[in-house]
Order: C-alpha cells, then structure tokens, then sequence
C-alpha cells in the first residue's frame, strides 16, 4: 500500500471521527463587535502648514456656494511637456508641467473636483505635485495621488492540483470623480482652496504616470449629515429589511459578491489556514478565502465589493475579518455605499484587534447602523484611513523631523561617539536646543496621551514615547547631558520612526461581508475544541502526503514536454507557471514541469541524473560551477541568440561567459548606485559628487560637521564589487590573459590595480570611512547623508522612511576621468541567470521556452506581477534595461538607472576566481586593521589566487602559467 494511500485512509479516520462534532464545541452564536466610530464632534485634524494656510486666509468653517469651471483646454504646456488632447480631455504624460488659467467671480474657500481617465503607464499610482497661482500651499500639494483600479482578469479562480491559483489582476480603465484630498488620508474631507476675486492659475506637474484630464472644477463637496440625521430622513423613504441572512465573499465572485475592485495590485488575495471556518477552507490544499491583511495597509488604498441585494432598504453591514497585526491598535477604514459616505461616523470606522476572525458590526455601543442599499447592484467600499491617529502619526512625524535636525547639529558639534571627558559646552554654542527639547516632550506628551485615550491602555507599543518623553525632559533641563546619552537618543529617534511606520500601518484581512438585520444571528467564526482538533490533524497529516514543490498541472505525454527548476518563493513560480500556461504552452504546444527546488539540490540531483532541463534564477557563480564541467549547454549554438544578446547590456553575459561559450540567459541584474541627501547637501553647499576626487573632495566637509560618507567593504560587499570597479574604471582587468587564456593568471599583480587598491582602502585608513555600517537606518537619520549601495535600497527607503520622502535620490555611482576629459564610471554588476543542462533530453523545446521567458514582455509582465502581489518593496531588478524603464520608476529615477546600466561591467568567472574576493578581502582586512602598507598586503595576498587558478586550470585541463 503507497504513501499517498494510508495518507488518505488516516485523513479520512480523522474526518469520520469528527462528523457529528464539528459544531459540537462551537462558542454560542454571537453578533459580532460592533466597530468603533470616531465621534462626529471631534475636531477635524489639519496638517500644520494647512493649518497655517486656512488660517492665514481667514477660515472659519464657511465654503464657497458657488463654482469655478476650468476650461481643460485653456492650458499651457511647459518646455518639453507633450500634451495632446481628445474630445475627452487633456492628456498630460509622466513628466513636466501644465498650467491651466481661470477666472474667479466669488471669493472664497473651494474644494477641487478633478474629472481622470487612467491612460497606459506603468501600472502604479498617478502622482501630481499642484500648484496655485504658481505657489505649493502647504505640504500636501506635494504629493496628490489619483487612484486606479484593479479586478481579478477572471470571475473564476483556476484550480491546478487540487490548488487554486491565484488570478492575474488587470486595469478597469473607467472615467472617475475625485475630490482633491490628502494623499496620506491625515483628515476626512477634501482639501481647501482659497481663491480670490480675478484671474488665477493651477499647476499639475508630474510625478508618476500619464492621466488624461476630464474636467476641473472648483466647487463645496456636499456636507454629510450625521447618522441620526441620516436616518432620520431615510426611515420614510426606505423600509427595514428583514429577510435571510446575505453573505457574499470577500475575495472572489460568490455569494452576494459580484465583482471586487482594489484600488492597488499590491492588495492580495489570501490562503489562511487559522480556522475551519473560514469559507471556503480545506486543511491542505491552496484555498484562497480572505483578501487584505498586510498587503492592504496603506492610507488610501480602498477595497470595492460590488453586492446584489433582493429589495431596497436599510440594512445592517458586517464583516467577518481580523486585524492581528497591530496589538492595542485600531486599524481605520472609511465607508462609501455607492461611491458616497453616508455619514459622518463612516468617515473614519475603527476595526480593533483580535487575535481571530470576528463579525465586525459597522454600529457603535447603541446598536447597528442602518445603511441604505438599493435594488440590484450596489458598492460597497472599505479605504485605509488613519482615523484617530491622523494627529498622532502626523505629529510625531513632524517630531521625527525636528529630533533628527537637532540630532545632526549635535552630531556636527560633538561627532558621533563623543569624549565624555570634553566639555562641549552644548547650552551655549547650541542655545536652541533646550527649547527643542522642552518643546518635543511636551508634543510627545500629549501624543502620548491621546494614543492612550484611543486604545485605552498604556501598552508596550507606546512605550518608545514614553522615553523619549522622559528624555527630552531631562535633556531640557540639562543639555550637557546629551553627550552621555547621544547613543540612547540616536535609538530612541529612530525607534520613534519605527513605531510611526507601524501606527501608520492600518492592515485588515476580511473573509466576508454580511448584509441583514440585528434580529438575525450571524455565523459563527469561532469552532469549537473537536472541529479544530479534527482540522489540525488533518494539516498536520497532509504534510506527509502533499507534493508542494510541484508547480504545473498534469503533462500531455503526445506533446514535447521539459522540466524547468526554479529556486524562488512559491508566489514567483505561481506567477511564472501562470505565464507558461497562458502565453507559452498554447503558442508553441511544449509542455513545462514547472518545480519549486532549493538551489542546493541542482548539483546532487545532476550528478544523479536526475535534474532538469532548464534552471531559473541561478547566480552566475553558480552557473559557472556547472559550466565549467561542461554540464550547460553553450547557447551560441542556437538560432535567434545573436537577436537576443542585443536586447541586454554586454555585461549582463560577462559573468557567464566561459572560453568563449555562453552558457545562460540573464533574469536579473543589481549594481549599486549613489544615494544622496538633497536636504543636507544644500545645507553644506555641496553638489552631487560625478567623480571619485569630488568624492575626497566632499567627505572632509561632510566629516567637519561630523556627517560619514558610506562606502561598501568587507561582509557588506562580499565580492568584492567596489575594488573591481575602480580596477576596471583605470583600464584594467582582474586577470591575465586572452582568448581561452583569460584567467590563467590574477591581474593584482598590474599596476593600475595596485594603485585601485590602494586608492579604494585609502578611503578607510586616511579618510577614516566605517567599514560596518546600516546605511539605510543611518542614511534615514542623515548620519550618513551620502553612500553607495545597491539600488534596490530605494524601494527599502520608499516604504521603511516616510519622513524624508522627498529629500533624497539616487544618481551614477562616481567614476574616474579619463584622458579625453569624460568620466569613466563603470560598476560591476551581478546577475541570476536561466540556464539549460547538457543532460536535458529536448534542447530545442528548451531553448524556445528560454527565448521566451527572457524575452521583454513576458519579463515585463512577471516583473510587474511580482511587484503587484509583493508590493513595491519586491520591485524586479531585471537583466534587460528596456524592462526596468517600463517598471514603475519616475522619470528622473529611471533615467538615472538607465545611465549607470549602460557602464556596467559584468565580471567574468574563471576556474579558482572564488579565491579572488576571498584573498582581497585579507588583504583589505590587512591593510583596514592592522595597518599593513596597500600594495604588500595586495601582492602577498595574490600569490594565493594564481596558486588556485593554476590548481584550478589543471583540473580542468586548460592551459597554465606553468604550460606555456
């Protein structure tokens, strides 16, 4: 009898013993948690700079009753700005400015309606920077943010192996109407404008992504009542509704549920396997039965169900969902029925947590309320708001702002590890820092308070606040004492930010909407003692059972068919077997085994003749390893490479490349770039450094006001990647040899890469950089206001440092400038790369789907799909430079990706080249920290690669020093 089998009978033992008893332990019914509405007479919260602007226009609560119509086609475009237009409106592209001018009759306060058509870009949000009468108003004109919308491609959700699969998400491109508000939802109600009597002009310049632009009008938003007069205007209009129970799913189309809308594809389906009763639900296989969760956290991002109901009426809303993320906290959503809030207290619902799914009741203490739902199709929309905590996380931010200011000045005045033996005399050449602190722990204080008075508890996530309350305040009374505790302070500013970051952090997991009547009972969430046992048997037998590393589906054996490993997360192969199953195996009639495999596997399971055809997301060295035993197919010999060797940069092969084989098709490739802090450079005078001598040139500057430069050594670049760099930027190589020949001998021997050395550690010895440092959390302080790293810290820096949005960027890594005058900055770059055994069976059905997956459309659309189901931080750093520019970059930032890809330099793998990094970074180590001279330590350390490569060589039989 097989595995499969007695794994079967015992599964099907465990559910026969729990029929009967399934419900038996189950809590009594109950109707749920009411959710928690902020009350409708606090006061509205204003970010300070539009607090100061409404003041400063005379705001007292009254709005404009009448409207100013812009004329979209009055507009005038800035140099270089390509607008066009259609009978529909403007389209204005992802860069540059458009100004439209229009005329005021009536003075007064106004909201702004904009009237947008999503056009094709590059599938993320539309970002706006406004202008009025040529001025920013406040901060948050900076960033406007114009939605678009996703849905499921499918109705259905494909089942492959007893597996669902998760649906691939497309754009609705509808017309919408929007109210020009905050970006990062700090108030409830759409911004105001003040315009005066006479002509005026408004700005939109671009940020991210074209929009086409349907109508601007500057009019009052229409005022929401609150519940009790809502209600009390609706009872004789609609009837209470009083029939069964209407439940409809929160991620697919069943039930009530016709269709879901998101606001972002990085909202995510789920598989969750907490409870039996989550519907639907299976103890083993790939269900997806909730939406949401930490894929969906972010002020703005919003959820539309669209619902069928059987009559008109009033009805009571709920859902079954979860927040377990934030303990002690409320995560906020704001509620549009049909596109409008229907009153007051939905502007801001709090769900609080819980460690399980409960029935969210949309209600307060004094019971339901009643939502007014017509006939037919209706929406019904959840939008992250901050809610409560819009002063918190606002406040605080602007704390983070000014502590990390004064920190830097401290900073400049004592350094980083100040000599608590000197009196820096802080009171009196920082006079103003006594007042900072007094004034920063007061803010703290009451922000502390208020966050006690949401959640009602002192809990450990305001703990940091605490401190720093404490802190600041003796700090404020004794100054000096900051040079005993500038470490302390330092973690407690950045702690601050991290506990900002996750109050800001609003997730909420649903796993369905209700639509009824108090009278009736909703369905338990909760299951009982023996349901549970007799589900987590069954969870935990299926592990014995269930083949997870199988991808595709079952194999028509009458078709060509290969097998293809790939050693990434099960998301990513879900999405590659998505692509292979609509865009490959229909084209070209191959089948793909699609495998998810640990890279550690691929050696043993080839030497036992059991590995695949194809290998995705190998690292070169890696390859190399293969290629070198002549276990890859060299791919020059195929029709149609030349074609697809011109889509890369040449780099993106140089480490693949073996005596004149090529043995892979590059996926991925990563190389550092220059991060910058504009705000601190404009501080100091400084201009972004394009050359290694304005480098030597800044870092002084940078140190007398105790700022670091950051510059990868040892464990933070293992291979050795910046020494490589400034080798190949003075014209050299990192071996010998030619042809066949290359690598037969080190190259550290050459001058040039002596002086490469000694230029490279002379950054750490007499210019004194940290060799160990976290340069994204000391590049967020403004510690460290300049580094290199790689690129892919940007989108680590978008989500993890909200603070400085804004104030930084990246550009070219520095170079060396060559006779001619230009600059030479080529970097070295690594890449995984897709690659065919020689022991594969159907090298031509292998090469088709090669060509296929590397290709730029099908890279393009997994790149984006990824970044959809990961979110931004998960951005693709694919090999093929067309792709990257078309991934969600602004303009300037991929212009400036672009650049640095074209002076990459892939560094070639030869037989022994491990040696290389492993003996420079001995011989960094030597030089770094114990003081020995650059070019002894270099050439003793070198003698040991070319004993390698020869050891190497011979083994391989390829020609030696000692041969010729």
């Amino acid at each position: 009898m097989n595995k499969k089998l007695v794994g079967s009978l015992i599964l099907s033992l465990v559910a026969l013993a729990a029929i009967g008893y399934s419900y038996k332990g189950a809590n009594d019914s109950k109707q749920g948690v009411y959710t928690i509405g902020v009350p409708t007479d606090r006061e509205e919260f204003y970010e300070s700079t539009y607090a100061s602007y409404l003041s400063s226009n005379g705001y007292q609560g009254n709005m404009s009753k009448g409207e100013v119509v812009v004329d979209i086609n009055n507009y005038t475009a800035a140099d270089g700005t390509r607008v066009t237009t259609d009978q529909e409106g403007v389209i204005t592209p992802e860069e540059g400015k458009v100004t439209w001018q229009f005329d005021v009759k009536t003075p007064g306060f106004y909201n702004l309606e904009v009237g947008f058509l999503p056009v094709e870009g590059k599938n993320s949000t539309i970002e706006r920077k406004m202008y009025l009468d040529d001025q920013v108003c406040f901060k948050g004109m900076e960033q406007l943010s114009f939605e678009r919308t996703w849905a499921n491609e499918t109705a259905e959700i494909e089942v492959r192996n007893d597996n669902e699969i998760r649906p691939n998400t497309v754009e609705l491109i509808n017309p919408k109407q929007t109210f020009v508000e905050d970006a990062q939802r700090r108030g409830t109600e759409p911004y105001k404008f003040y315009l005066s009597q006479g002509t005026h002009t408004l700005t939109f310049e671009a940020i991210k992504e074209p929009v086409k632009i349907t109508n601007l009008v500057f009019k009052a938003d229409e005022p929401i009542l609150s519940y009790e007069e809502t209600i009390n205007k609706l009872q004789g209009t609609y009837p209470l509704y009083e029939g069964n129970l209407l439940v409809g799913q929160a991620e697919r189309n069943e039930g009530i549920t016709k269709n879901v809308l998101k606001s972002s594809r990085a909202i995510l389906i789920n598989t969750n396997y907490s409870s039996p009763r989550i519907e639907p639900s299976h103890p083993s296989n790939l269900v997806f039965n909730t939406i949401g969760g930490d894929s969906w956290k972010t002020p703005g991002d919003g959820i539309t169900w669209e619902v069928e109901v059987p009559e008109s009426g009033l009805y009571q809303v709920s859902f079954t969902a979860r927040q377990s993320s934030n303990r002690g906290g409320v995560s906020y959503r704001k509620l549009l029925v049909n596109g409008k809030v229907p009153f007051k207290e939905a502007n801001s619902i709090g769900f609080p947590y819980s460690t399980g799914f409960k029935n969210y009741v949309i209600g307060n203490d004094d019971g339901a309320y009643l939502i007014p739902l017509e006939k037919g199709i209706n929406t019904i929309t959840l939008e992250t708001v901050l809610g409560q905590f819009d002063r918190a996380t606002t406040e605080v931010q602007e704390s983070l702002f000014v502590l990390n200011e004064t920190y830097r000045k401290i900073i400049q005045l004592t350094g980083t590890v100040p000599d608590s033996y000197i009196d820096y005399e802080i009171e009196k050449k920082l006079p103003e820092v006594k007042d900072i602190f007094t004034q920063e722990s007061e803010r703290l204080g009451n922000i502390l308070e208020e966050v006690i008075s949401i959640t009602g508890e002192k809990g450990e996530d305001s703990v940091i606040i605490d401190k720093l309350v404490i802190q600041l305040g003796r700090l404020a009374k004794n100054p000096e004492l900051v040079v005993k505790e500038l470490s302390q302070l330092k973690n407690n500013i950045s702690s601050l930010g991290l506990w900002n970051m996750e109050v800001a952090s609003m997730p909420l997991e649903v796993d369905s909407i209700t639509l009824g009547t108090e009278q009736k009972e909703l369905i338990q969430t909760e299951a009982g003692f023996v349901e549970n046992f007799a589900y987590e048997s069954q969870r935990f037998l299926s592990t014995f059972i269930d083949d997870n590393t199988q991808m595709s589906g079952k194999v028509d054996k009458k078709q060509e068919s290969i097998k293809v490993w790939i050693g990434t997360g099960r998301d990513q192969a879900q999405v590659m077997m998505n692509l292979i199953e609509e865009r490959f195996t229909p084209l070209t009639g191959i089948n793909v085994q699609l495998e998810l495999i640990p890279e550690s596997v691929i050696i043993p399971a080839t030497l036992a003749g059991r590995g695949p055809d194809i290998v995705t997301g190998i690292t070169e060295q890696q390859a190399m390893n293969f290629a070198v035993r002549n276990a890859l197919v060299d791919l020059n010999e195929f029709d149609g490479f030349s074609e697809m060797y011109t889509q890369y940069e040449p780099s993106a092969f140089e480490g693949i490349t073996f005596q004149e084989g090529i043995f892979g098709m590059p996926e991925q490739q990563s190389f550092m770039m220059l991060f910058y802090r504009q705000d601190i450079l404009d501080e100091l005078g400084l201009e972004v450094p394009t050359t290694w001598e304005e480098v030597k040139a800044i870092i002084p500057v940078l140190q007398m006001h105790n700022y670091d430069f950051y510059m990868p050594a040892g464990t933070a670049d293992p291979n050795g990647t910046m020494y490589a760099s400034l080798v190949f930027q003075g014209g050299n190589d990192m071996y010998l040899g030619e042809g066949n020949d290359y690598g037969i001998e080190t190259g550290l021997y050459e001058e040039g890469a002596m002086r490469a050395f000694q230029d490279y550690t002379q950054f750490f010895t007499s210019y004194h950089l940290p060799v160990v440092a976290d340069f994204a959390n000391r590049f967020r302080t403004g510690e460290v206001p300049m580094g290199i790293a790689p690129y892919t810290v940007y989108s680590q820096l978008q989500v993890s440092a909200p603070e400085i949005r804004g104030l930084w960027s990246f550009s070219p890594v520095p170079g060396k400038v060559k006779e001619d005058g230009t600059v030479d900055n080529t970097l070295v770059s690594s890449t995984t790369q897709c690659i065919m055994l020689e022991q594969g069976k159907n090298r031509d059905a292998a090469w088709e789907f090669m060509k296929w997956w590397t290709s730029e459309e099908v890279q393009l659309e997994y790149g984006t799909t990824i970044e959809g189901i990961m979110g931004p931080a998960a951005r693709y750093p694919s090999a093929n430079v067309d792709v990257v520019e078309q991934l969600p970059w602004s303009v300037k930032d991929a212009g400036a990706l672009k650049e640095q890809f074209r002076a990459t330099k892939g560094l070639p793998e030869v037989p022994g080249g491990y040696m290389t990094s492993r003996m420079v970074s001995y011989a960094f180590k030597n030089v770094v920290t114990d003081g020995q001279n650059p070019r002894e330590a270099l050439y003793l350390n070198a003698k040991e690669i070319n004993d390698e490569l020869t050891k190497k060589r011979k083994e391989f039989n390829l020609s030696t020093v000692e041969s010729e």
